[in-house]
Formats: structure tokens, sequence, C-alpha cells
């Protein structure tokens, strides 16, 4: 009940911020070329071929193959996600997920809450004040002590428990095979994917695109919409628009099958792990590179490690901080080791809508992007198909970057 009136209240406000603007005439007129086959360019995709749209998925890769294959893919709607607008956009995305269940059953989500624990005294003292700004806030997250946290994952070593925090709502996804499963059922309403295939340029005419260039032809169209992370920037440019994000790199290690360890998201200070119900566990830390001449290779954004030697040293310091609470990893087997670069807008909230300067490119990106895909699909699908400025998204349009 609760969350059904949470969704109704924020419908009203999107309802009633709306503004009309018109992309694509009539709901279903022209081919909307979609850019990128993570899991925001699959939820749009979806989203738009569902209705009706004739809808071309391009990506250099294929699907999930770039920053949201290597997510850790915790959907929450934590204590940085400030201020309460962004809150917000993040509860509404978890409903959303909640909503995408019920249309695709077998969706790879896995609710259980999430738990959290600090040993630094002032990030305890910092987390007990937004623990009670979320809860006025009316987010269900509680303060818990360390018998309560082990009561919920027995298994964890927490080590010092100075505050530690309970979020039930909150759960994590397998981001592939999300990814995966949005494309079939977009493919199902007649989408078509294109890959691999790299773009080339645009065919900008009088400020609007009139076709995407590419290796293997070129593609007619209506709307495009431009979801390709770390890509972005570069495709934008094509278009003659800013779209500034940070280098923002995070390493995760995916081990083999083990018995089952956690059931939740389990975040400590020196790494967080989920586990998946194959038993394989995915293990990462919050930890920034180090600017050291060892570490430039980081500029050219790589997506691999430059030598095995690299890997394996990270793989080893992984493992072993995780091993900290969860004493069964510190030999586990390894199947990858991922580096992700997550697209990371340079103010830190998404870019979301028409771009100033080309009205008919249409961007959709953001860090969090498997927490808010499921959501950010529907509402560009609204604003792409309905000719609508939806209020949810006002805060986060590329035209704030344009005094820049």
């Amino acid at each position: 009940m609760q969350r059904r009136r949470f969704l109704t209240q924020l419908a009203g406000l999107a309802a009633g911020a709306a503004v009309p603007r018109r992309l694509v005439a009539g709901g279903r007129a022209g081919r909307i070329v979609v850019i990128g086959a993570g899991i925001i360019g699959a939820a749009t995709a979806y989203r738009l071929a569902k209705r009706g749209a004739r809808v071309t998925i391009i990506d250099r890769a294929g699907p999930a193959a770039g920053a949201t294959g290597r997510s850790f893919a915790w959907l929450n709607a934590e204590f940085s996600k400030q201020p309460l607008h962004y809150h917000l956009l993040h509860r509404l995305a978890l409903a959303s997920y909640r909503q995408l269940e019920q249309e695709l059953p077998g969706l790879p989500v896995h609710w259980g809450g999430a738990l959290q624990w600090f040993s630094d005294p002032r990030e305890a003292e910092t987390v007990r004040r937004q623990v009670r700004q979320q809860q006025e806030w009316g987010y269900p997250v509680r303060l818990i002590d360390a018998d309560q946290l082990g009561a919920l994952e027995s298994g964890l070593r927490p080590g010092k428990v100075l505050a530690a925090t309970f979020a039930e709502q909150e759960g994590f996804a397998d981001p592939a095979a999300t990814t995966q499963l949005l494309l079939a059922h977009a493919a199902a309403a007649g989408a078509e994917l294109v890959a691999p295939c790299e773009v080339t340029g645009l065919d900008v005419r009088a400020g609007h695109v009139a076709a995407v260039r590419t290796t293997r032809g070129d593609y007619a169209c209506e709307v495009l919409v431009v979801a390709a992370g770390v890509q972005t920037p570069a495709l934008a440019a094509l278009a003659g628009v800013a779209v500034p994000l940070v280098p923002a790199p995070g390493l995760l290690v995916h081990t083999a099958p083990l018995p089952p360890l956690v059931h939740r998201v389990a975040v400590g200070p020196a790494a967080h792990v989920k586990q998946y119900r194959d038993g394989r566990m995915v293990i990462g830390d919050d930890l920034g590179p180090p600017s050291t001449p060892a570490h430039d290779y980081l500029k050219q954004q790589p997506a691999d490690f430059p030598d095995e030697g690299h890997g394996e040293l990270h793989r080893r310091r992984l493992l072993a901080a995780a091993a900290q609470y969860l004493p069964q990893l510190a030999d586990a087997a390894v199947e990858r080791i991922t580096i992700g670069w997550r697209p990371m807008p340079k103010d830190g909230y998404p870019i979301v809508g028409a771009l100033r300067g080309c009205p008919n490119a249409y961007v959709a990106v953001t860090h969090s992007g498997v927490t808010l895909a499921p959501l950010l699909g529907e509402l560009a699908s609204l604003e792409i198909l309905d000719g609508v400025e939806v209020g949810l998204l006002a805060p986060y349009r590329q035209a704030r970057f344009v005094a820049d």
C-alpha cells in the first residue's frame, strides 16, 4: 500500500509538471535509432518498441559489453542519493523494477535488502544523521546493531561495527542478463539490433540529425537516442553538443560458484559483495586508482589490464579485502576481473533529455545506470513519443552545462 501511494504521488508530480513538446508526431511516426545496447539503451528501446515505434539499436560491440556488464548493479536509493529529488528518482526506479518484474517473468533481480556497516567514528556519526534524514523522507532504512547484523547475515565477520544500517527494499540485478532480456522483448516488439557496428558520423541538417553513419551503412532517423555510456560525449560532439563526463573506473572480481555465503548486498568499509543464486559472487570496492606512473594507462580508458601482473595484483587485493568479512573468499577461484568505466556526469547527476542545439537528439547517461534504467526508459519513451517534458527530469537536462 505504501509503495502504491508513493507511485501515485510521483506520477501526479510528473504529469502536473509536463510541458508540451513534440519529438515524434503521433507517437509512432518515423524511425528511432538508439545508440547503445547497455541497460539504459535496452530499457529505452523496449519501451519505445512496445508502444509501436520503429526502433534500431546500434552498438559497437554488443549487448552489455561496456559499463553495464561491468557494474556491481546494486539497486538502491542510499545515502549518497542527495538531494531529495535525486533520492526520489531512485525510489521510483526501485518501484519501476517491481513493475518490470510483472511484465517480464524471470527478470534476474534479487531482493532482500542491503546491509552497510562502518568502523570509522566520523563515518558512523554521519550515517546516523543520514538514516534519520532518509526516514524523515519516508524511506524504509534503519540503524541496526552488530547482533542484528549477524542475524541477517550469519556468515559475515564484519569486525568492528560502530554503526550499521539495513535498507529492506534494496537488492541487486544481474545487469548483463537483465539487458539481454530487455533486448529480447524489444526485438519481439519489432526492434532491430545491429552489432557490432561502429558509429562513424552523424548527418546533421539544419540542427537536426537526419541519419547515423556507421560501418554497416547509414540509418535514417527521425529521433536519435544516445545511450552509449562513456562514448556519449564523443557522439554528442558529432552533433556539436557538449555532454561532459569525468573518468570513473571501477574494478570487480567475479568468482566461480561457491556455497551460499550471503543473501543480500553487503557493503563494508573495505569491500562490497553480492552472490547470485548460482553461487557466483561479485566483489568490489570504492577505492579510486592512485595517481602514479603505473596507472597512466588508465588515461586511455582501457577495457582490460595492460598485463596479467596488474590483474593478478588486483585479484589478490580484492579477495583479501572481502575475506576480512567472508574468510571463505581468501582462496576463491576467480573467473574474471573487470575494469568498468562508469559514465559519471561532470556534476554527478544524470543527463537526460533532448540536446540543446540538436532537438531531435535525445541523451540518457548517468551513474547508477542499472538502478535508473527501467525508469529512464519509461520516461524517455513518454518524452519522445508523447511530446512532453517530464517534470521529474527537469533537474537533469543537458542545458545546465551550456553556460560552461
